[in-house]
């Protein structure tokens, strides 16, 4: 079966950074870690998206937001 993508927008993110707070030992200085940095995304309904990329790049984070199981930073 093939779709075809439709100009409906079923999903659109702009902007959206998240950054955590990673601890440097029991005396040191907490350093944050920008997981997403200003990541745009537009799916049009009847798309499919793949997320491909180096561990720790931030796929799962960006899944988890889009799911709405963790919020983003902005």
């Amino acid at each position: 079966m093939t779709v075809t993508p439709t100009s409906e927008i079923a999903l659109e993110l702009k902007g959206v950074s998240k950054t955590f707070t990673i601890s440097q030992g029991l005396f040191g200085k907490p350093k944050p870690l920008h997981a997403l940095d200003n990541v745009d995304l537009r799916l049009h309904k009847g798309e499919v998206l793949g997320l491909v990329g180096e561990s720790g790049c931030g796929k799962s984070t960006l899944a988890k937001i889009l799911l709405g199981l963790m919020p983003p930073s902005s």
